[in-house]
């Protein structure tokens, strides 16, 4: 063996630059605070939605079930879930709104950063 990776036949460097666009991140410091995985990965697209708002949106984006699934490779029902999780949380409001109705979001960081300082300084006992 030479130490060079093998590439299987068919894999082009176009196909490894279209499969590998861009990755998706979350915060890791999500996952204690809402649950899980999947509820952290939705909350932490959130923030980053958030953060290129204009600011007389008031902190509300519109996302659409297949918006979600392609920003972050989650199923319906694995949306549903996490949407369920960061709402019980109160890390995510959301709203119908407009003709026809589309659901938007916000997040609520106040409630983000009381749940991360709490999981930071446990009470002690």
């Amino acid at each position: 063996m030479n130490g060079r990776p093998v590439i299987p036949p068919g894999i082009t460097a176009e196909l490894l630059l279209d499969v590998f666009d861009l990755p998706i991140s979350f915060h890791r410091c999500l996952v204690p605070i809402t649950g899980g995985v999947t509820a952290a990965l939705m909350l932490s697209q959130a923030i980053w939605t958030s953060e290129a708002l204009d600011p007389e949106l008031g902190g509300w984006f519109c996302r659409s079930q297949e918006e979600w699934t392609e920003e972050t490779g989650l199923s319906r029902w694995e949306q549903e879930t996490a949407r369920r999780a960061l709402r019980t949380g109160g890390f995510l409001e959301e709203r119908r709104a407009g003709m026809p109705a589309k659901l938007w979001f916000r997040v609520r960081p106040e409630a983000v950063g009381r749940a991360l300082q709490a999981h930071a300084n446990p009470v002690r006992r």
